[in-house]
């Protein structure tokens, strides 16, 4: 068993239903009932009475033990972590795959190198779990091209970036590209956002694409050994124009541009690390003139 799962239990202790502890979590209801089958499965035994028709859910007697030794075992850990009296300086950074594999290296590389007194950890969750993160004190800021109604987050927008197209060398493509000349069933697509989507289907077509893909390794893939194109911002492109099968296309429409955020605790909002890291941001993304910083 997890950590995860024993905190899982705890939210359906304290919230008595599971979309209620689901939604404290933010975590959908199957996830949580798939854990708590998880940690039944692993202890051989059910800790909730299930009566039809209950609103909601109570322990049973090996419920009432375990609910016992789950606070211990919570305080233990919290314990361990102070056993030397010091708290080491970490961050933990939440961030989107496709600012992972091109743009955010050179910042954990800048960051390291200016701070090597703070530990830094990388995740790579989607925004929901990102925020139950933040709210835990797991994660520092997470990023997202996504937005948040969470009143206890803070949003705040990062950078825009024009978008690009990009194709394999032998594709036949006119140059300049008008919507229409780009062919559906070559294209390689990525959901960057619900807006971009929108943008998408109104301009380019709504109709099923070849491929759909959200890992940036998977476009290099495509693209490079098929003749296949795609529409990304321009960081990932950049990262991709160093393979010498993939080029860029000019295109006589206008592209949308991708606006990525920051989240952070709005409880926290003078984090120390984080805004080091907000500062190493700034300084590599000023190296690429068509991206516009934000903040400040």
């Amino acid at each position: 068993m997890t950590i995860l799962e024993i905190e899982c239990f705890l939210s359906i202790c304290e919230h008595k239903t599971i979309s209620r502890a689901a939604e404290a979590l933010f975590i959908t209801q199957p996830s949580l009932s798939s854990r708590l089958k998880t940690l039944e499965r692993e202890l051989g035994g059910e800790l909730f009475v299930r009566k039809k028709g209950a609103r909601e859910m109570s322990l049973t007697d090996a419920g009432k033990d375990f609910y016992k030794l789950a606070l211990q075992y919570e305080e233990l850990i919290t314990k361990m972590g102070q056993i030397f009296g010091k708290q080491v300086t970490k961050l933990r950074v939440s961030s989107l795959n496709s600012l992972d594999t091109f743009l955010l290296p050179q910042v954990y590389d800048l960051f390291l190198q200016k701070h090597p007194d703070i530990e830094l950890e990388i995740q790579d969750t989607e925004l929901a779990v990102a925020s139950f993160n933040i709210h835990k004190g797991d994660t520092d800021i997470a990023f997202t091209a996504g937005k948040t109604s969470d009143k206890g987050l803070k949003q705040t927008l990062a950078f825009c970036e024009p978008m690009m197209v990009v194709c394999n060398k032998n594709i036949n493509m006119p140059r300049p590209a008008n919507a229409q000349e780009l062919q559906k069933h070559q294209e390689v697509f990525v959901d960057w956002s619900s807006s971009y989507t929108k943008w998408h289907d109104d301009i380019i077509g709504n109709s099923h694409p070849k491929l759909t893909v959200a890992i940036m390794s998977h476009i290099k893939q495509f693209i490079s050994h098929k003749e296949c194109w795609a529409i990304v911002p321009i960081s990932v492109a950049q990262g991709l124009l160093q393979d010498q099968n993939i080029n860029c296309v000019n295109v006589d429409f206008s592209l949308p541009y991708r606006e990525v955020s920051i989240i952070t605790s709005a409880k926290d909002e003078n984090n120390i690390s984080v805004n080091h890291f907000l500062d190493c941001l700034k300084e590599i993304v000023s190296k690429y003139p068509e991206i516009e910083i934000k903040i400040t």
